[in-house]
């Protein structure tokens, strides 16, 4: 497979100096579009497309990439829009993440968001676009917020403009069916007519224009999800306005087009010997690339450019669905699959970071990366510890070129569907599978291990090398060499994750693996003490501790003048079966079998945390977070075995060599 070459070089973040060491807080800007592949993008595949095939151009995001950082190894939650956008805003990879599958409109969980994080660090949040996961609505359209549990303004968003349900993501001019919503007020009268693109932009363009006259100073997050490019294939009713920034380019109120809405097509297109729906794509993406670059020169106006981060990604594959197909202009770029598709197509998306003066222009990272890592890294530029229920790491080093990168070491998704249409039975034929089912995917490194249509946790791992087949067309499972690798993955697609019964798989009673240990062992934990006053529990790998050791057990008095505590070791499991865990706190504690996130409690409410996990005998690593935040400090953990329902002290093991980590 011929991969595009990009339009500058890599610069390894390593050497790159941060402009300066201790910069204030930038605003933060997060543009999602939406079944957006990553081969819609100029400089990552379009503008490098053989002779004779159509092509459209991003001319402005690719200016925004060469002003920034591409991220060519980003990936979003899942391969469809609710789970993705939970992941993201939650912060969860979809083995932790409480909405999967297909669940649209599920209320999000009362949980940190990219939001609440941000305003306790003082920022002012405003949500505009697409948000999906309100809550179940009802049939008919309602007006009461007691319909919408996890509404924008209940997750930690101060504003929000745009719409709740996830059907009515299936318009780009909104209407009584499918209305739009300023706070918890129906708008949508005021702006029917009104292409959304524009519609977000405009209102994107005024948030940032007002803040900077009101609250200057005050740094803000923008959660901007456009619609587009979603289907249906619906176009502008006029071309977009002259000039860019505070006096040029969409206005706000943007003026409705009644008379010519949905006809419009970019001049570079409408003359192209393509089909109607080719036109009205390339249109499409055309319209949401001015937008972007509005946008930005808004910042410039405003002469806050160099204190915003701004961040471009998409939430899944492109789409192959009413009318659109990604195989007329190759949508998925060098890889293959699409929206729905657990293959490279489907979960690997494009993403620039843009913040002058601040990130490298004309630069580009393979840092592995996800949408979960969003939190972390935008809780570290707020100059907060990133709360532990996170499965992501801060991409801050990857960005700025300031520090060491952190690795979790794999990616991770799942996700359950069966539909399939002309663009993905030729991606079946190609794989020699015969539909999608229950799918899971991991990267490790080069290598990315997918099951599909799977039936047990038996189900076979194929094995692909994407760096240099990334294509995804030669299985290397079966390879002797590889063996290793194989075995690895298929234990990690088990223990990286918990089942959700809202989302069944067929592997989720399965035992998870046992590991070996060298040496002998002896009862015991090893801890790490943490200083400091968090506003949640943090994720304590992401800090320095204050002092190691290893203790006998769950034991708080190490504690002494420290905040925060990390247990770690092995729990002794005697026989097969399923323990049913029960964690007791004053403060909330969380917990990790493997790197299974089995307790996370993140707001704390009165009683003891239980879940049960299914384990093969012998040892199981885990790790416990803490934090002392009342004058009463508990922590207790109790497990019930196969075939009792009694509570008892829970086996901890460590190696009885002294411990590395002791003080």
């Amino acid at each position: 497979m011929k991969l595009p070459v990009l339009a500058f070089p890599l610069i390894s973040f390593a050497v790159l100096p941060l402009a300066a060491a201790d910069v204030a807080p930038p605003n933060i800007i997060l543009i999602l579009a939406d079944d957006m592949g990553y081969g819609d993008v100029g400089v990552l595949f379009q503008n490098s497309r053989d002779a004779g095939k159509p092509r459209f151009s991003t001319p402005q995001l690719d200016r925004m990439a060469s002003e920034g950082r591409l991220l060519t190894q980003h990936y979003t939650g899942a391969p469809v829009c609710a789970p993705a956008r939970a992941s993201l805003l939650l912060g969860q990879h979809q083995g932790n993440c409480a909405v999967r599958d297909n669940q649209f409109d599920k209320a999000l969980p009362d949980k940190h968001t990219l939001a609440t994080v941000l305003k306790q660090a003082g920022y002012r949040t405003i949500g505009i676009g697409k948000w999906g996961l309100a809550g179940n609505p009802p049939k008919v359209v309602s007006n009461n917020p007691d319909d919408f549990p996890a509404h924008p303004l209940r997750r930690g968003f101060d504003e929000f403009f745009g719409y709740l349900e996830h059907n009515s993501g299936h318009t780009y001019y909104h209407d009584a069916k499918n209305p739009l919503r300023e706070g918890w007020d129906n708008v949508t009268e005021k702006y029917q007519n009104i292409y959304s693109t524009d519609l977000f932009t405009a209102r994107a363009k005024k948030f940032l224009i007002d803040h900077e006259k009101t609250e200057p100073g005050k740094p803000f997050f923008m959660f901007l999800a456009y619609t587009a490019i979603h289907t249906p294939l619906k176009v502008p009713g006029k071309p977009y306005p002259m000039g860019r920034g505070v006096k040029g380019g969409v206005q706000w109120p943007p003026k409705p087009t009644p008379d010519t809405r949905d006809t419009w097509l970019h001049p570079d297109y409408a003359g192209m010997p393509w089909t109607d729906p080719m036109k009205r794509y390339a249109t499409m993406a055309r319209r949401l690339d001015d937008g972007i670059a509005d946008l930005l020169q808004v910042l410039r106006d405003l002469h806050i450019e160099d204190k915003t981060l701004v961040i471009f990604t998409s939430d899944n594959g492109p789409a192959g669905e009413s009318g659109s197909d990604p195989r007329a202009f190759d949508s998925w770029g060098p890889f293959d699959g699409f929206k729905r598709d657990c293959w490279e197509g489907g979960v690997r998306e494009p993403a620039i970071a843009w913040w002058p003066g601040h990130i490298p222009a004309k630069s580009s990272s393979d840092v592995l990366s996800g949408f979960w890592d969003w939190m972390p890294t935008f809780a570290d530029l707020a100059g907060l510890a990133p709360p532990a229920q996170s499965d992501g790491v801060s991409l801050v080093p990857s960005l700025t070129g300031n520090g060491t990168q952190r690795d979790r070491g794999y990616v991770y998704g799942e996700y359950f569907a069966n539909s399939k249409n002309p663009a993905s039975e030729d991606v079946f034929a190609r794989k020699n599978v015969t539909g999608r089912g229950q799918q899971q995917f991991l990267r490790i490194g080069d290598w990315v291990g997918i099951r599909t249509q799977i039936e047990s946790a038996d189900t076979p791992v194929r094995l692909y090398n994407i760096t240099k087949d990334p294509h995804q067309d030669h299985d290397v499972a079966g390879d002797p060499q590889n063996k290793k690798m194989v075995s690895r993955m298929k234990e990690m697609l088990l223990t990286v994750r918990r089942s959700d019964p809202d989302a069944p798989r067929p592997y989720d009673g399965a035992l998870l693996p046992a590991v070996p240990v060298q040496g002998d062992l002896k009862d015991g934990v090893e801890f790490s003490l943490y200083q400091g006053k968090w506003p949640w529990l943090p994720d304590f790998d992401a800090l320095t501790p204050a002092r190691t050791g290893n203790a006998k057990g769950l034991d708080l008095s190490v504690l002494e003048d420290a905040s925060g505590v990390r247990f770690s070791g092995f729990l002794e499991v005697p026989s097969d079966g399923k323990y049913s865990f029960r964690l007791t706190s004053d403060s909330g504690a969380q917990m990790w079998i493997h790197d299974s996130h089995i307790i996370g409690e993140d707001f704390h409410t009165s009683g003891p945390a239980t879940v049960s996990v299914a384990l093969r005998a012998g040892l199981h690593p885990f790790r416990i977070f803490y934090r002392r935040a009342t004058s009463a400090p508990l922590l207790k953990l109790e497990y019930s075995t196969p075939g009792s329902a009694e509570m008892q002290s829970v086996p901890l093991k460590i190696p009885s060599r002294p411990s590395s980590q002791s003080s």
